[in-house]
Parts: structure tokens; sequence; C-alpha cells
């Protein structure tokens, strides 16, 4: 299920909230038995690594000077040394020009989902996604220069991760964004891997939206920093008073004007200018739970997510975070709600 919420420069590939959101409905909070597992589902995750590296498929005359890709794979390479490698996954950076290389772009990744081994040939397969609505509106918006993108993938039996983004001139404009893009959308990649997105986020089998955006976004910013590109610091103090390069409202805004705001409410997708917020208050909760609950880093933006699969998502972030779900949604409210300058203390006095 797609959205398409246009916020600002949302690291280019988010220029608009797409493929990723399966399921975003309002939902009430989490009430699963945090010491009971829940039953693993056989097709849930495709959760093994893979030797194959990712795979690059650029429109003809995009990159002439090859910028475009190697500020790419700075961050993907960063990502996958950090999350490791999981796949297969495919980039597509696309932009307008030659209409048939970009319908045989297409028609490649319609061979790369295609299943073996089922009563359907891969050419009827090939066809068939061909013809799906929402891909002909990804081609017209190749040729036509517009910027949509993001994170999409097949079900898992047969299991492909891609990230498409249809105007990708966008991004040479601007190299840093277009690196920390890569790796929000590769932590999605390891997210994805370690869950059923089939399920509502709300589920206890799916992550919720501020864990998949919020810790994606913190993961970017700090990454991008440690590559020498940003000041995670004050991105962090950004998402707060301006929203960042995510856009308005920022967290300030977002607390001064929402009607009880609550981090696990799914419905700000669809209700009101809000859906930037699982973005940016999920980055603070991270934070939080770096920075201010003690847990190591690793732990929080990786480690926990193994244990999804088998243990469900209450019971694996008790069980790394050493703390529920609803205690920490209650003790993060109270912190989120102080001054910029009391809670940025937290990168500072830890």
């Amino acid at each position: 299920m797609k959205r398409s919420y246009s916020l600002k420069a949302l690291f280019w590939l988010h220029c608009q909230i797409l493929h990723f959101a399966l399921t975003l409905t309002a939902s009430p909070q989490d009430t699963g038995n945090p010491m009971e597992p829940v039953e693993k589902n056989p097709l849930a995750t495709s959760s093994q690594e893979t030797s194959e590296q990712p795979t690059f498929h650029v429109s003809k005359g995009l990159d002439p000077d090859g910028s475009l890709v190697r500020n790419y794979r700075r961050g993907l390479e960063f990502a996958v040394d950090y999350f490791g490698n999981y796949g297969p996954y495919h980039v597509y950076l696309l932009g307008p020009g030659n209409e048939q290389d970009i319908k045989d772009i297409f028609r490649e990744r319609a061979s790369t989902r295609a299943i073996p081994g089922i009563t359907q040939s891969e050419a009827e397969q090939v066809e068939a996604f061909l013809k799906q609505p929402n891909i002909l509106s990804e081609i017209a918006a190749v040729i036509a220069g517009e910027s949509t993108g993001g994170l999409t993938w097949s079900s898992p039996q047969w299991r492909v991760y891609e990230d498409v983004t249809t105007n990708a001139t966008e991004r040479t404009k601007d190299p840093v964004e277009n690196t920390s893009g890569a790796i929000h959308e590769y932590h999605h990649v390891f997210q994805i891997a370690h869950c059923d997105p089939s399920q509502e986020r709300s589920s206890d089998r799916n992550l919720n939206s501020w864990m998949l955006e919020g810790m994606a976004t913190y993961s970017a910013a700090l990454f991008t920093e440690r590559l020498g590109l940003s000041d995670f610091k004050q991105y962090m103090r950004d998402l707060r008073t301006s929203g960042a390069n995510i856009g308005r409202p920022g967290i300030n805004e977002f607390l001064a004007e929402a009607q009880n705001p609550q981090l696990d409410n799914e419905a700000y997708w669809d209700e009101g200018p809000y859906p930037q917020v699982y973005y940016m208050l999920g980055a603070w909760a991270t934070a939080y739970l770096i920075h201010v609950h003690g847990i190591n880093e690793t732990t929080v933006l990786k480690d926990w997510y193994f244990d999804v699969p088998t243990l469900g998502k209450s019971v694996a972030f008790a069980k790394h975070m050493k703390i529920t779900l609803k205690e920490f949604y209650q003790a993060f409210d109270t912190f989120i709600r102080q001054s910029d300058e009391a809670v940025m203390k937290i990168f500072t006095d830890a």
C-alpha cells in the first residue's frame, strides 16, 4: 500500500512516503503480554544474510560522472557493513530521458521478482507485473520527471528488496542527503528482514512506525556524521525546532498542536499534517533509549531486531531495552516535553 504525503526533501527517496507503508491504520496502544512470545510465522521473515551484492540500475545519461552512484554507495556500504548484507537488494536511480531505456529497466525489474518453479511462467509473471497500476504510474512518473520513491519488497516466497527513485536527478543536487538516504533505506531493509511487514504496524509481528522510521532517521544522521559529512547534534536539535530536512511541523510544534500526542499512534499517517513525526519523534525516542536509558547503540539499532520473529516485538523490546513498551512510552513522553536545552544535555552529560 502506498502513501504519498509530500514532505520537505525527505532524504530525497522519501520525497513522498511510498511503498514502505503496507498497513497504516489507526490502532489502540500495544496490549500484548510482554512475557508471552508470539507464535513464529514461517513466512514472516527473510532474515538470512546473502552473499549477493546490491545491484544498481541507473537510467542512461543520468550519472555521467559517476557521482550519483558514488555518493549513494558510500552510505550503502557503511550501512551494509553495520547491519549485514541482506537481499537481493536492487537500487533504481531513474530519471527522464530515454523512454525505451526506462521501460527496459522496469522489465528487468520484473524479471528479478519472478518466482521460479510456480505454474505461471517467468514471461507471464513479467507481463503481469508491468500491467500493475502502481507500476504503470511509476513508469509515467519517471518519464515525467516526477519525484517519488522509497523502499518496496516482494513476497517472502521470493523476497527481493528495491529502493526505487523515479527522479534521481534531484539527488545529484545534494550529495550528503543522497548518502544519508541510502543509509536510511538500507536500515529499512534490515528491519523488514526481521519482522512481518504484511501485518499492521501495531501488531506484535511487525514494528511500529516510530521504530521503523525513527530508528532509520537516527542511524542515517549518526552514520552520516561518522562519515564526516554532517553534525549529528545539530541535526537532532533541528528536528525539534524546524523539522530539519524533513519539514514542519517539527517536534515542538507537533507537541503544542496535536491532541494527546502519543508515540505509538499509527493514525498520524492519515490524520492532520503529522506523518513526519514518526521520523522526528522516533529519532528522539531512539536517542532516549541510548543516551538516557543507557542501552548500547548496537542493541537499539540492530541487535534487538533478531528476536522479533521468534519472541514478538513486545518481548524482544523488553528483553533488550530492560523496560516494557508501556513503561517506555510513559518515560519518553515526560522526557520529550522538556525544553530544547534540557533534552540536548543528553548528548553531553553521558
